[in-house]
């Protein structure tokens, strides 16, 4: 009696206590899965009675009306014992499916019972045992590359870099907004759109060190198109109609006028261009080939 007041007060030993949960969890389990195979029997039950049904009660009930119509001569009757035939075989398959049916729900209905037990005992266990608290630290404290920093003081460096970022973009912003809408402050514009997009898609993406310029191989302009190294380019210049195409020439030369274009790129835009640098007879020539085919179709 004193031994059982004891045990009352006395602390339960987390050995001890995975120990009963790990008994009870593997009974419930173990009554959930017979219970799913005695709901997988009954199923093949009644595909059998049902295969009996068909081919026994009719044969039975197609027999039965022919003894009928040899012995009986009125056809009033015949027709009156198929249709109780029919009904008595309509009948019996709906008893069937009632009966199936009666004990399949019984059965899930201990199988929702038990889920619910199983579901309260893993929070119990949780609870009892700080599951909540022990794996939050453990993902905040084993965080880094060496899984060895705090993710809250990694977490508020990088809202802190991000804030500068935002910041350092808002003030290019107004920047912008007081240059007016120059030529060099659109060119800065898009850059600045650029690393807003950078920002935002985590800065990943290096798109300065991706994107390179074109230049022209026979004017050496560059008209605003960029190609991303190492893919297939299809360019035509709308300033001389120069054609390039990765597949028919040699990349290579094009990759080396692009490498020396990078720091001498000449922003200029086909309506900007100085009509000494176009003769006039060509004029019309550029423009139609400037609407009719693509400045830069990478694939």
């Amino acid at each position: 009696m004193l031994r059982q007041l004891t045990g009352l007060f006395r602390v339960q030993s987390q050995e001890s206590l995975i120990k009963q949960y790990t008994q009870d969890l593997a009974r419930i389990t173990s009554q959930i899965h017979q219970l799913d195979m005695s709901l997988k029997q009954k199923d093949v039950g009644k595909s059998k009675w049902h295969k009996r049904c068909y081919i026994h009660g009719s044969g039975l009930l197609a027999l039965f009306n022919a003894v009928l119509y040899v012995q009986l001569a009125d056809k009033h009757f015949i027709i009156a014992s198929l249709v109780v035939s029919l009904i008595v075989f309509l009948a019996l398959k709906w008893g069937i499916d009632k009966w199936y049916e009666f004990f399949t729900q019984r059965t899930l209905r201990k199988v929702e019972r038990l889920r619910a037990q199983h579901q309260e005992k893993l929070e119990a266990l949780k609870q009892k045992t700080h599951f909540y608290s022990t794996n939050s630290l453990i993902k905040r404290f084993s965080s880094g590359q060496h899984q060895e920093e705090d993710a809250m003081t990694l977490m508020d460096e990088e809202m802190k870099s991000k804030y500068e970022e935002l910041t350092k973009l808002k003030r290019e912003l107004a920047d912008f907004q007081k240059q007016g809408n120059s030529q060099e402050s659109q060119v800065q514009r898009d850059k600045w759109f650029d690393k807003v997009l950078d920002i935002i898609s985590g800065g990943d993406v290096k798109l300065e060190s991706q994107l390179k310029p074109v230049i022209c191989g026979n004017c050496k302009r560059h008209a605003g198109s960029y190609t991303v190294s190492g893919m297939r380019l299809q360019y035509v210049c709308p300033l001389c109609n120069w054609r390039y195409d990765s597949d028919k020439s040699d990349r290579k030369d094009v990759e080396k006028g692009i490498e020396r274009g990078v720091d001498k790129v000449v922003e200029e835009k086909p309506s900007l261009i100085d009509s000494a640098a176009v003769p006039s007879d060509s004029k019309n020539t550029v423009v139609d080939n400037v609407q009719s085919q693509p400045r830069l179709m990478p694939k």
